[in-house]
């Protein structure tokens, strides 16, 4: 992997741990008290709703690469490999900005 590549996936595994941050700042209260259809619903709940949607599919997408990476790194444990696939799917705003750089950006840039 490159370094512009490792940065851009260090960038991506940031991504996540921002969204989470903007989910609990929104103001939530309009979202479960109307229906996404309903007329009192606000203008910008729709685009709330697929960007929720999206975020989930590309957290599920990053998951499975990091997932991929970790299996297919000869350098970890079976032990510490067990302990981050749980982390990925339990801690993914902490893990994997954390694996990225203790065993991608640390890695020897290859050209």
């Amino acid at each position: 992997m490159t370094g512009p590549q490792k940065i851009l996936l260090g960038v991506a595994s940031v991504v996540p741990a921002l969204y989470l941050i903007a989910l609990f700042t929104t103001p939530l209260k309009d979202t479960f008290t109307v229906g996404i259809t309903s007329p009192e619903a606000p203008d910008w709940m729709l685009i709330f709703v697929a960007f929720h949607f999206l975020m989930y599919l590309y957290i599920g997408l990053l998951i499975a690469f990091f997932m991929i990476h970790l299996f297919g790194n000869p350098n970890i444990s079976k032990e510490s490999k067990a302990m981050w696939a749980f982390s990925f799917v339990l801690l993914f705003p902490v893990s994997m900005p954390a694996y990225w750089y203790l065993y991608i950006y640390r890695d020897k840039i290859k050209d």
